[in-house]
């Protein structure tokens, strides 16, 4: 048998044989059967690069075969059957449980001088190569159990094995009793092209489906997260547990130990995504199906337990035709509930789930060996286009978050302003209403003040006068009390920004002319004061009447020749001091106080203050007037 040489081009058999499956369904095959082209054809370019050396390319298509189970080699005379490439021992129907021999022969004109290469797309389940006799390497443990039926294959040929004319491979072939055994079509040639096309193949066979399950399982702790800290959010929950089942499909690129279990779990993982995804969109979309969804995960349970406890190889058949079945009810309770507000995130997600069933179904036919023998499994590529439409569907429904809020802060701040304004309105009525009220308080005091004070005066006066006994001494004096008492009234209304000093500053220009016109003498010894908030003009006049009937009981009382007002800060005590102090007679301690004392006394209460006579040694007395520096509520 001779091989033949290496055809870059790939035979479209297999699309031919499938030509009766859903146009979906051959589209996804020949995506994958152009996969497998292009990486058949990857070496081509390098094969261009080296030609000044003449590279070896060798393509083999059909192999001599021996199914004697023995573990040495076989005699060359023994009973070799010619067998083509790739080849199936299912459709053969040969025993999987005994081991088998593949033997390529093929000349060289020269023995080359570069390394040489073997590359081997698909092997179920392990294989030990030999060159020339001599062995080159396995792909895994021979003699234990160990899967590398879904790892390509590659043994490096150094060029001292090689001889010039016939040259010869043997593959001895554990099939490990798996339902699937066989061997791809086998290729040997230059090192380089060899590993490229080796690369390529691994990279689609194993690492990007362990790229894949990484992605998965952080998308799922961030899903799992969110629906922990939201448990209303029970999409985010399902979509995690949807990349979990996801990630239990794809744990067998992880391992190579048969027993362990995420290999178990590799079959039934499909019944729990089909599950999962359907809670998940359904939960997209705000529906319920209860009976549909405890079905569901009825099945996942049934199937579980029937490929862990009844046997893998006698239900496993079933069981993916049950899947394709539920898989079908699947798809059209999901399209029914995707389709039912047509958006794009709907649409969006409908396609990444027809296109995961697509692939899956793609799967199922090449798991039944429908399609070549080292067809590429594509179910676990559509992980990514699931988690794609996710996060676009997440990236829009966050923009929509955001511009919900933006359109509400609007709203808000236009509400806020509104609110602004109307309340700089009220606060305008209130202010003016406060202003017409301390008005009125304001006119009501002055009425009380003028007829209790001015008014009660005058009216006395009339009445003596009158009666005419009121001598004219007397009613300058009561005149003269009127016109001050006016005068306090007066002043009491200026401004005086919470400045004592200034009020008392009034009262001296009121009074000194009064005071040097009965030959008594004013010494003013004022310190300065901190700020009286509470100066407003009621509590100004109650100071001011204060001070003026000290003033006036030393006119009348004391025949006193000079009067001195000084001012002070009691910090210990928090208050200020307010002293007139005279030279006249003074009064006997224990002398009872009289009426203008007692007036005093109350106005200060009024201002949380006191009021204190001391009489003083020698003769005069001393009148402290004791005021707040924060009026108490």
């Amino acid at each position: 048998m001779k091989p033949t040489a290496w055809d870059l081009s790939v035979p479209f058999d297999a699309l031919t044989r499938c030509s009766a499956v859903l146009a979906l369904l051959a589209m996804m095959a020949a995506g994958s059967a152009t996969l497998h082209a292009q990486t058949t054809q990857a070496a081509q370019p390098a094969a261009k690069k080296r030609a000044d050396v003449a590279p070896i390319v060798i393509e083999f298509t059909e192999a001599d075969f021996l199914h004697n189970g023995e573990r040495e080699h076989p005699a060359a005379n023994a009973a070799w059957q010619n067998v083509p490439l790739p080849d199936s021992w299912r459709k053969a129907d040969r025993p999987r449980n005994k081991i088998g021999w593949y033997r390529l022969k093929f000349n060289l004109s020269a023995t080359p001088r570069a390394p040489q290469a073997i590359y081997i797309p698909r092997i179920t389940n392990n294989v030990a190569v030999h060159m020339n006799g001599i062995l080159l390497g396995v792909s895994g443990r021979i003699d234990a159990r160990e899967l590398s039926w879904n790892t390509a294959q590659m043994f490096f040929v150094p060029p001292n094995l090689l001889q010039d004319g016939p040259n010869e491979i043997l593959l001895r072939l554990h099939p490990d009793g798996m339902l699937r055994a066989g061997l791809s079509n086998v290729y040997f040639g230059d090192d380089a092209m060899m590993r490229e096309r080796f690369e390529q193949r691994l990279f689609i066979q194993s690492t990007a489906p362990k790229f894949i399950a990484w992605l998965l399982a952080l998308t799922a702790l961030l899903s799992l997260a969110l629906w922990a800290s939201r448990r209303q959010e029970t999409v985010f929950g399902f979509f995690g547990l949807l990349c979990l089942a996801m990630i239990a499909r794809l744990w067998h690129t992880f391992t190579r130990d048969p027993e362990s279990i995420g290999w178990l779990m590799a079959a039934p993982s499909i019944a729990w995504m089909m599950a999962t995804q359907t809670y998940f969109v359904l939960r997209f979309c705000d529906q319920r199906l209860p009976r549909f969804e405890k079905g569901m995960a009825a099945y996942a349970v049934i199937s579980t337990l029937l490929l862990f406890f009844a046997g893998y190889a006698q239900v496993v058949v079933g069981v993916f035709l049950i899947n394709t079945a539920l898989g079908l009810a699947m798809l059209a309770v999901l399209t029914r509930a995707l389709t039912r507000v047509p958006k794009f995130e709907n649409l969006l997600l409908l396609l990444a789930v027809y296109i995961n069933f697509a692939l899956a179904m793609h799967d199922l036919i090449n798991y039944q060996e429908k399609f070549e023998f080292d067809r590429l499994y594509v179910l676990p590529l559509g992980g990514p286009l699931m988690l794609f439409a996710v996060a676009v569907l997440l990236i829009r429904r966050f923009v929509g978050v955001l511009e919900q809020h933006e359109a509400l802060n609007t709203q808000l701040a236009a509400r806020v302003q509104e609110r602004e304004r109307e309340l700089s309105l009220s606060y305008e009525r209130l202010r003016t209403l406060d202003q017409q009220r301390a008005t009125a308080e304001e006119r009501q005091q002055l009425m009380r003040d003028m007829h209790d004070g001015i008014g009660s005066h005058l009216m006395s006066t009339l009445a003596l006068a009158r009666m005419g006994t009121l001598t004219q001494h007397n009613m300058q004096e009561i005149l003269a009390d009127c016109i001050d008492e006016l005068k306090i009234t007066i002043d009491s209304l200026e401004p005086v920004e919470s400045d004592l000093l200034v009020v008392l500053g009034n009262l001296r220009y009121r009074l000194e002319p009064r005071l040097n016109a009965a030959g008594i003498s004013l010494e003013w010894a004022v310190n300065d004061l901190p700020p009286l908030a509470y100066l407003d003009p009621e509590n100004t006049r109650s100071i001011l009447r204060i001070v003026q009937e000290a003033f006036t009981n030393t006119l009348k009382h004391a025949g006193a020749k000079r009067i001195t007002l000084s001012t002070g800060v009691d910090y210990a005590n928090a208050r200020v001091i307010v002293r007139v102090t005279d030279d006249g007679v003074g009064f006997k301690p224990g002398q009872p106080a009289g009426r203008g004392v007692e007036n005093m006394k109350n106005r200060a209460a009024k201002l949380n203050g006191d009021v204190e006579v001391v009489p003083l040694k020698g003769g005069g007395t001393c009148v402290n007037l004791y005021l707040p520096l924060a009026k108490m509520a």
